[in-house]
């Protein structure tokens, strides 16, 4: 029974219009959800031709640390500490230089200054046989491979590079080259002469930058051994890489060494098995996860430990992309960890380092920006939102006009005569107040037919009213727009006739007069009407009007009937 009384509401437009809103309003708060996710998780990872939200305030805090003399700071406050310039510089330096051109701002630089501090560190190493250069940290200091990687990667990146003789330096990277294969560093004086895969990495990516990485700079021999050193590096034990062969595995960042010494050798680039091969990738990714991920899901630098780590998320990311296994990283938890280093302008200002690791890992994650599902639970959102507020429009509109409508029906029922559809004498009235506001003077016109009572009495009182009806409609057609006609009361009508002469009027209710005269009516045949008529320029009040108007009715009622006086 209950549903028999629900299916009505159920049926109806505006019950369908609401659930249609609803059911809209949900799909855009679903689809708002599913954006906000991924905006979360993806929307700060930059986007071809377009710049990221935390490229100006991480720009603007770079170039404020580079020291007058070319090089870059931590605290541009020390700017006349001496202790400013220290080892670290260089590679500080090289790291400023490659987030601003990361984010294309190299312009906003003082090129020049850097380039003249590099080259008062760059010379021939004290023992040096031959034409050999190379790169310090500081002027006192010795030529090493990492201040030589450092110093070629800023020259490479500021197009530099025809400063120095390329051939000098790649031969001194050579010579950092031992019979394993390996490459040592005088940079890491705690191994000696002993190679490691960090400062082989370091010399590889030296000859690369340096356009020298090729058959006839460092022979297939000399990669092969390469390659040799970089297996002899791998525990089969721990499915790790030590920092040479023969330690135990301690860092995650060998991990990163070991791929940049093998992947840009030429003999490896036209082989990914071979690569796959010597990294033992599938049991790599395995102890990647098993030993440095952390419960953030991001990556530590030391093994087995719970402590996140910006760089060694950034290095094992970056290997993991140019092996083509991005997808075992997990993008939201790299970035929702990288986010939390933002300051409240959305800029990577904690420290030079830290603008370097998350600009560059943003980077590497690029590729798998859902833009296309971004756009789409946008569009999803901003369409399911306008369709819900139009429809609830649509349904706020219809009620209105329900309302309006039943109004209307309402106001028309209390001022319309409900027989015959003519306005009543109560809206009559209203519109005499309203043309006493407006209008100088006007004509009053009453009509009464002639001997009714007799049709009444002689064909019945439904024959009256339908004789009632028909004169109405005859009396509606033919009384002008600007003029108000209402039945007054039985069988009597009135006309309101603003700015309207005497004999206007006169005119008026003598051609409807004839038109009744003339009308052949259902039942009844013919019959007449009697017209009185009052006029007023002196602000009268409507009954005034009518007791005039009906006087002079009644004198054309004793005048014989059928008939227009005015008085």
């Amino acid at each position: 029974m209950s549903i028999m009384r629900l299916g009505p509401w159920f049926n109806s437009k505006r019950i369908l219009l609401l659930w249609a809103a609803i059911i809209c309003a949900a799909l855009a708060l679903f689809f708002y959800q599913e954006y906000r996710q991924l905006d979360k998780n993806y929307s700060i990872l930059p986007v071809d031709g377009e710049t990221p939200e935390y490229a100006n305030g991480t720009i603007k805090w770079l170039v404020k640390r580079q020291h007058p003399d070319g090089y870059f700071v931590s605290n541009p406050d020390l700017f006349d500490e001496p202790s400013i310039l220290n080892k670290e510089s260089v590679r500080l330096t090289r790291y400023a230089v490659s987030v601003l051109d990361e984010l294309d701002a190299l312009e906003q630089i003082n090129k020049e200054a850097l380039i003249q501090f590099l080259l008062r560190n760059y010379k021939s190493p004290s023992n040096a046989i031959g034409n050999l250069k190379g790169f310090s940290a500081l002027p006192n200091s010795p030529v090493t491979l990492r201040s030589t990687l450092d110093s070629v990667i800023i020259l490479r990146k500021l197009k530099a590079l025809g400063v120095i003789d390329s051939e000098a330096v790649a031969q001194l990277i050579l010579a950092y080259q031992n019979d394993d294969g390996g490459f040592w560093d005088p940079d890491y004086p705690e191994f000696g002469k002993q190679p490691t895969l960090k400062a082989t990495a370091n010399a590889v990516l030296s000859l690369m930058y340096l356009d020298k990485l090729n058959s006839m700079v460092i022979k297939p021999e000399s990669q092969e051994m390469i390659n040799n050193f970089v297996a002899d590096s791998w525990s089969s034990e721990s499915k790790l890489f030590a920092p040479f062969p023969g330690h135990p595995p301690t860092n995650s960042y060998d991990i990163f060494y070991a791929w940049v010494s093998v992947y840009y050798l030429p003999i490896n680039q036209e082989n990914d098995q071979i690569q796959s091969k010597l990294l033992h990738l599938e049991e790599l990714i395995e102890s990647i996860n098993s030993q440095f991920k952390t419960s953030d899901n991001v990556y530590s630098e030391e093994i087995n430990t719970d402590i996140s780590s910006l760089k060694a998320t950034r290095l094992i990311s970056t290997t993991m992309k140019e092996l083509g296994k991005l997808d075992v990283v997990s993008t939201p938890d790299i970035v929702s960890f990288i986010k939390e280093y933002r300051d409240p302008r959305m800029a990577f200002t904690n420290n030079i380092y830290t603008a370097h690791s998350a600009v560059k890992t943003l980077e590497v994650l690029a590729s798998t920006r859902k833009t296309k599902q971004l756009n789409l639970y946008k569009v999803l959102t901003l369409t399911a939102s306008i369709v819900a507020l139009l429809l609830l429009t649509t349904l706020i509109t219809f009620q209105r006009k329900v309302r309006s409508r039943r109004h209307r029906d309402l106001v028309r029922q209390a001022q319309s005569d409900r027989l015959t559809g003519l306005h009543n004498r109560y809206y009559l009235e209203m519109q005499f107040e309203r043309y006493s506001n407006t209008f100088s003077h006007m004509a009053f016109v009453l009509i009464d037919v002639d001997h009714f009572k007799s049709i009444n009495d002689e064909l019945g009182h439904l024959v009256g009213d339908e004789v009632l009806i028909e004169l109405s409609e005859l009396l509606r057609r033919n009384t002008r727009k600007t003029d108000t006609l209402a039945r007054w009361g039985g069988e009597e009508f009135a006309i309101l006739c603003p700015e309207t002469e005497p004999s206007q009027a006169e005119t008026l209710a003598e051609k409807l007069r004839c038109m009744v005269e003339s009308n052949n009516f259902n039942n009844v045949g013919k019959i007449t009407c009697s017209f009185g008529i009052s006029w007023t320029a002196n602000q009268q009040t409507l009954r005034e009007l009518y007791l005039i108007a009906d006087k002079a009715l009644y004198q054309s009622k004793r005048n014989g009937r059928n008939q227009v006086t005015y008085l």
